[in-house]
């Protein structure tokens, strides 16, 4: 991965001090390729960190020959989609109360780079484990080649934003429900636009208003690389 993304790509990293070196840990992403899966632990379990961290991943990927292997080898373990999986949740929980998790609050791929509600069961989730909830995003994975693209499979400057805890404490007392996770998911997504915002100088093709307008770009330097 180091050869992939460090050398033949320019990948780059903002923010890991904001990741707790201790403790349960939501790391909650925006989703836009196949890539974030192993893009976003990468850069948490460096050689200088290493620390291990759990991934959630459909069910049919571990299926597929090879892939399935590599999949939870990275530590990814299977959910259902498109159902109310309680097994897997309660699972996560319990691994969110002293470990690491990566998590896509959308639930899904966003086909068009353009943020997805998240889902209730991740405000659930926050709610029953309490960790620190740290907003990621992924810039240019969509860029990432697949057979078929007419695009370059090197070169292609991969960022991830790690930004600072998001505070969700005034909602844990509130009571549980599909409202209050809800609001929860809403907050962790808003957490994300935020980076998505303040970020938006380092993708690779404008970001555009509704009528197609490039959104101008701000007068300052994205530290923390």
């Amino acid at each position: 991965m180091g050869l992939f993304y460090r050398i033949l790509n320019r990948a780059r990293l903002i923010g890991i001090e904001n990741i707790p070196t201790s403790g349960g840990v939501m790391i909650a992403a925006n989703h836009v390729s196949g890539v974030d899966t192993t893009l976003i632990p990468y850069f948490v379990a460096s050689p200088y960190r290493l620390d291990p961290v759990l991934a959630v991943a459909k069910e049919e990927l571990f299926e597929i020959p090879v892939i399935g292997f590599i999949v939870k080898a990275l530590g990814a373990f299977p959910v259902k989609r498109r159902a109310r999986d309680f097994e897997s949740m309660k699972r996560i929980v319990c691994h969110l109360r002293r470990h690491k998790v990566m998590i896509f609050p959308e639930g899904t791929r966003s086909k068009t780079g353009d943020l997805l509600p998240g889902r209730p069961a991740v405000g659930w989730i926050a709610q029953n484990a309490r960790p620190v909830v740290i907003p990621a995003l992924v810039i240019n994975t969509d860029k990432f080649f697949w057979p078929g693209r007419p695009r370059p499979w090197f070169g292609i400057p991969y960022t991830v934003v790690y930004g600072k805890p998001l505070d969700l404490s005034r909602f844990y007392a509130m009571e549980e429900g599909k409202a209050t996770s809800t609001i929860i998911a809403g907050e962790i997504m808003r957490g994300i636009a935020e980076l998505k915002k303040t970020h938006r100088d380092l993708y690779m093709e404008p970001i555009l208003l509704p009528d197609g307008t490039p959104v101008k770009l701000p007068d300052f330097q994205s530290g923390g690389m």
